[in-house]
């Protein structure tokens, strides 16, 4: 069976290669000629070159202008004189102000017969407008003052004191300082001797109040023309023989 198979095959493509048939002679020359080279193309003719822009001619700098002449400065106007303030004309018979008025010693406030309050003394501290610096006091009520219609004010007195101080505006004032004798050690004169400087300048030299009026009598000293510059009016007090002391004190504006 395989045997007859295999014949088959055979006759069969020895059929199919016999029925193919060769090229013709045509066919072989029409295959062998060559194309006929292309005709070389003629260049495209170049295009002419073009003629540079003339350049443009560079523009003139502008002109420059003429710097302007500066104004002359103004002259200075001269300065107007100052006016003087008008002063007022004095009042006629213009009482004279009273800044301070002091009972040295006195703890109660005390008015006298015309009616003008003298104050309780204080010592001298930071914020107090007026007082005295160091010293004691002592109040000898009923010990007999005569000559006077204010004898309160010399039944107390401030002994041993370094000075008062009392802030004023500055300007002048009239100081009046009263003393009175009223020490039972002091019998006669020499005994108390001391000296007062009102704002550096020294007003009383080597007072002695027993020489001057005796004892238990009042001694009023007035000094004028105190100038206080500083704000503050100073009362000094230097020892010679036994202690400085002082009744009363005025202080009155100019």
């Amino acid at each position: 069976m395989i045997a007859r198979l295999v014949v088959a095959l055979f006759v069969t493509m020895v059929l199919v290669l016999g029925g193919c048939s060769e090229p013709t002679a045509s066919e072989t020359e029409a295959a062998q000629v060559a194309e006929a080279p292309r005709a070389a193309e003629t260049p495209a003719a170049a295009e002419p070159a073009k003629t540079p822009e003339t350049p443009k001619p560079a523009q003139a700098p502008a002109p420059t202008q003429a710097a302007k002449t500066p104004e002359a400065p103004k002259p200075a106007e001269a300065p107007k004189p100052a006016q003087t303030p008008a002063t007022p004309a004095p009042t006629p018979q213009q009482a004279v102000p009273m800044v301070f008025r002091v009972n040295c010693g006195a703890a109660e406030p005390y008015t006298d017969k015309a009616g003008n309050v003298w104050a309780v003394d204080q010592e001298w501290a930071t914020g107090k407008t007026w007082g005295a610096d160091g010293g004691m006091t002592v109040d000898r009520t009923g010990v007999g003052i005569t000559g006077t219609d204010a004898p309160r004010v010399y039944e107390t007195e401030r002994y041993s004191m370094y000075s008062y101080k009392f802030t004023v505006p500055n300007g002048k004032y009239t100081a009046r300082l009263h003393f009175c004798e009223t020490f039972e050690g002091i019998y006669g004169a020499g005994e108390r001797v001391f000296s007062v400087s009102i704002e550096g300048q020294q007003v009383l030299k080597d007072l002695d109040i027993f020489k001057e009026v005796g004892p238990l009598k009042p001694l009023v000293k007035e000094l004028k023309g105190v100038a206080v510059a500083d704000g503050q009016l100073t009362i000094e007090f230097t020892p010679n023989i036994e202690n400085p002391e002082i009744n009363g004190i005025e202080i009155a504006r100019e």
